[in-house]
């Protein structure tokens, strides 16, 4: 029998209901990582980019000048109201065709709803803002699949194109680019700060607004010099930061006096809110970053897990200036954050932040 049959769904708090939101709740990444990489896979001739660097998504080569971009992402409630988090979770998945450089075409749900302790009823608003997002995007949703679980869990399986001289991989960062994030960072703390109950009203609402935003950067400057890009999501700006620079055989230094962040979350660093992943992501990260002597807020702010996070692009130094300009009309909080170097002839770290 349900225990709720009587709740309304428009007054479930669905981050109660769940221990981890978002992309905070990823396996850790190092230690997945090593379980991936002991696989023996078969490597299609068509399938050019797939998880060997962990790339946004797949790309495989249709033969036409077209590449495909396949891709699915799914979580737990990042946020309280359910239309809201369909936004969120549905903007989260078309990001990663976006971070490739292409156009979503397709999207099928993943739904693990848990129907002994919620109302049925919630689908609706659930789907409604996931629809609302993914037809922003241009794309179709053409169905998918859903299972009764224990906790609520919702995502898509997307599916878009790019030419093929216009793809964006995270592995091409060039020395002497520039780099441009397009969203502010904060999202995982200023999560479990919600869950705390001690982050303000305003700050959630601009969280919100940046986590429903729809990455449609290639639209805006793919006609301009992007060596690489990926978006900044579970494994948190370090970690997403740190597959570039390894993936292309570079050093990037980041300075974190340049980097937007949303409203509370270094107040809530400072007062020691962290979650999981801020640890998790320190050990990813742990051999191939220099932190300097920044303070620990920053170190945190850096590996706090984001979702629907901001594109990083590598963009060629001729073009930056315009880049952001462009990007600026559609993201106001994107900022240069720093620079492609050439790697240390000594080794040392792939890594670098520091502060001016």
């Amino acid at each position: 029998m349900h225990s709720n049959i009587e709740t309304k769904p428009e007054s479930v708090a669905l981050t109660k209901t769940v221990k981890r939101g978002g992309c905070a709740a990823k396996l850790p990444a190092g230690a997945l990582s090593k379980i991936l990489q002991s696989l023996k896979l078969t490597r299609p001739a068509p399938l050019l980019v797939g998880m060997e660097k962990f790339d946004d998504a797949a790309l495989w080569d249709l033969g036409d000048g077209r590449l495909m971009v396949n891709t699915l992402d799914f979580f737990t409630p990042i946020v309280d109201d359910p239309v809201d988090f369909g936004r969120i979770a549905a903007a989260n998945a078309l990001s990663d065709v976006y971070a490739m450089g292409g156009s979503p075409a397709l999207a099928l749900t993943i739904l693990a709803f848990p129907t002994a302790h919620l109302p049925l009823e919630l689908v609706e608003p659930l789907m409604r803002g996931a629809v609302e997002k993914i037809e922003e995007a241009g794309a179709g949703l053409a169905g998918g699949h859903s299972i009764d679980d224990e906790t609520l869990k919702l995502g898509f399986s997307v599916t878009g194109f790019v030419p093929a001289t216009r793809a964006w991989t995270n592995a091409n960062a060039q020395p002497g680019d520039l780099l441009i994030l397009t969203k502010a960072l904060g999202t995982g703390v200023l999560i479990s700060a919600t869950k705390e109950g001690k982050a303000e009203p305003e700050w959630i609402n601009e969280a919100t607004a940046s986590m429903a935003q729809l990455n449609r950067v290639p639209e805006l400057v793919g006609d301009l010099e992007i060596h690489a890009a990926t978006d900044i999501t579970g494994f948190g700006l370090a970690g997403h930061a740190m597959e570039m620079a390894v993936g292309s055989g570079v050093q990037i230094e980041i300075n974190t006096d340049q980097l937007p962040i949303l409203s509370g979350a270094l107040e809530s660093l400072r007062a020691g809110i962290l979650n999981r992943a801020h640890k998790t992501n320190l050990e990813y990260t742990a051999d191939k970053v220099e932190w300097s002597q920044l303070p620990a807020e920053w170190r945190w702010l850096a590996l706090d897990a984001q979702t629907s996070g901001g594109l990083l692009l590598s963009v060629a130094p001729q073009d930056a200036e315009e880049v952001l300009r462009r990007v600026r009309a559609q993201f106001p909080r994107a900022a240069t954050i720093g620079r492609v170097l050439k790697p240390s002839t000594q080794g040392g770290s792939a890594l670098r932040f520091k502060a001016d």
